[in-house]
């Protein structure tokens, strides 16, 4: 009985010790986990702090265009037809070709106006040789003047016949009447023609015009600024342009009125007839949100920015883009207001929740 009633003393004495300890690390528990929390705070804010450039958004007063679409076309342009009908004999050139002027283009098999030239010269030569005769006759008063006056008229029609047989001749042979490019050809060897049937188009490709039909609404302010920046598409080419006509008439279903722009640029190389562009005329001035390029990329497929708040916290902002506004900005449609931060250097090294100590830049 004594043993137990030690052991049970002895027991107490173990809990009291062990309930004192138990209350000194309940009460360092708060210090330790205080001391650990606000280490890695520290280490996270000078981590994640980076210097940026930054803009203040604001509204810019812009030019305003209206976008009209347009064609290439030459200023000189000749449809070659046939003039005889027959066979086509000789076609060496293809669409795209370029061709001097004076260059055999197309040669005509046409035998029935062979024969009649060689009957209208053997009836010219009969009608010389008797004109001739008939004028010594003459002379010696050997035949009246209205005997005269028949073989003179005789000769005259027989040449007559014979320079219209010698143009149909010459109809055979066709020969380019301008150096430039050709742009159709709706003939092969061995096609029949017949008089009036179109035979090659060629335009030139020096002189060339863009022309592009307009709302008739803008009629006025065409009228007022003649300078037109222009965008041939298929080589991704920027030209400057000055308009130098309209047409005084509307079209009644489309409601446009053709404008002819001449191409001021020096150079014309790889511009030809036909490639299609887009004619820019300035029409006023509007208030736009723009912002540099640089600031925008996309994330989840949405396009947006980055913005501070005071704090230099930063977020993602979805934004709606619109068209780029001299090479290195960009018209915001929707999204953006006046006087946020938007972060526009850094983009790929920051992450939403990120600080950030912004260098504004105008």
């Amino acid at each position: 009985m004594a043993e137990i009633k030690n052991m049970k003393i002895s027991e107490k004495k173990f809990n009291s010790k062990s309930l004192f300890f138990s209350l000194i690390l309940l009460l360092m528990l708060p210090l330790i986990f205080s001391g650990c929390a606000k280490k890695p705070k520290s280490l996270q804010k000078a981590k994640y702090i980076l210097k940026v450039s930054a803009i203040k958004t604001k509204y810019a007063i812009i030019n305003r265009y209206l976008k009209s679409p347009g064609n290439i076309y030459s200023l000189n342009s000749s449809v070659i037809s046939a003039r005889i009908m027959g066979y086509i004999v000789y076609n060496p050139l293809h669409s795209g070709e370029l061709v001097r002027r004076g260059e055999l283009l197309l040669k005509i098999s046409a035998p029935a106006i062979g024969s009649k030239y060689y009957a209208a010269k053997a009836g010219y030569l009969n009608a010389k040789t008797t004109f001739k005769r008939m004028e010594k006759l003459y002379k010696e008063n050997s035949i009246s003047k209205q005997s005269f006056d028949n073989a003179r008229m005789s000769y005259m029609v027989a040449k007559a016949n014979l320079n219209e047989a010698l143009s149909y001749l010459n109809y055979k042979n066709i020969y380019s009447p301008i150096t430039g490019v050709i742009t159709q050809k709706n003939v092969s060897i061995g096609n029949l023609v017949s008089p009036g049937q179109t035979l090659l188009t060629i335009q030139t490709v020096n002189s060339i015009i863009f022309k592009s039909n307009v709302n008739v609404n803008y009629y006025q302010i065409l009228l007022k600024n003649r300078n037109v920046n222009l965008k041939i598409n298929s080589i991704n080419k920027k030209l400057k342009g000055k308009i130098v006509s309209i047409v005084k008439s509307a079209n009644p279903y489309s409601h446009t009125v053709l404008v002819r722009i001449k191409i001021l640029s020096s150079s014309s190389k790889n511009i030809l007839p036909g490639m299609y562009g887009i004619a820019y005329f300035k029409i006023g001035q509007k208030k736009a949100m723009i912002i540099p390029a640089s600031a925008v990329f996309r994330k989840l497929g949405i396009s947006g920015v980055y913005i501070a708040d005071k704090q230099g916290k930063i977020t993602f902002q979805p934004i709606k883009k619109g068209q780029v506004y001299k090479k290195k900005y960009i018209i915001i449609l929707n999204g953006l207001q006046p006087g946020l931060t938007v972060i526009t250097s850094k983009i790929n090294k920051l992450a939403v929740g990120n600080y950030v100590s912004a260098t504004f830049k105008n």
